[in-house]
């Protein structure tokens, strides 16, 4: 371990020049000597009274994915949240009073964090492309998918994630995508030609650009 400053949050009191051994401190940069610096010492970093000194970790756990019955849970959690998003998101498009549609907002607003939440401690940690992969593997999205629209076809989202995944292994920016969404609900489609959303048929489609 190591100890690493933030600028930002640096108010020159310089506690840390007078009480570290080694001299790691005091750099013409501002940042720590990581070479000077006593593995686990935190000396500086007790001492720093803006708290602008923390230690960094060179070695960290590995993270194991949750067993079978908790991966359940949270994947029905996941449905629940994710179908409750979409569903607020378009009962505020329906309602005229706007302390109304404000509220179907922020509960659209809520349902999607805690659906991210449950993708987060699932172990899937976008976009680590080993944690992707097992992420397509495990059938998580396809599943989600096949929940949340009447439609079974599951080939957009397949195109999708392969296409990120190979960005990934490729170490660069993912390829622009035509993507459209419904705006009724939330229907995913990748190089759709129709004016209609496979899913619910409404015309209301909201292109990516």
């Amino acid at each position: 371990m190591f100890a690493a400053r933030n600028i930002k949050l640096c108010t020159k009191d310089c506690m840390c020049l007078f009480i570290c051994p080694t001299g790691a401190t005091d750099t013409e940069n501002g940042q720590i000597d990581q070479e000077r610096c006593i593995d686990g010492c935190r000396l500086c970093v007790d001492a720093c009274p803006s708290h602008a000194i923390y230690i960094v970790p060179e070695r960290y756990p590995e993270r194991k994915l949750p067993d079978g019955k908790i991966a359940d849970v949270l994947t029905d959690l996941l449905i629940n949240k994710s179908s409750l998003s979409i569903q607020s998101l378009a009962a505020s498009t329906e309602r005229d009073a706007p302390e109304e549609a404000a509220f179907f907002k922020s509960l659209a607003l809520s349902s999607r964090i805690l659906a991210e939440d449950c993708i987060r401690e699932s172990g899937y940690m976008v976009p680590d492309r080993e944690q992707f992969r097992a992420l397509m593997e495990s059938g998580l999205i396809q599943q989600l998918y096949a929940a949340l629209f009447k439609s079974g076809d599951t080939e957009n989202i397949e195109l999708l994630m392969n296409r990120i995944l190979d960005s990934l292994n490729e170490n660069r920016d993912a390829e622009r995508l035509d993507v459209t969404s419904c705006g009724d609900c939330g229907y995913l489609s990748i190089d759709m030609k129709s004016e209609k959303c496979p899913n619910c048929g409404s015309v209301n489609l909201l292109s990516g650009d």
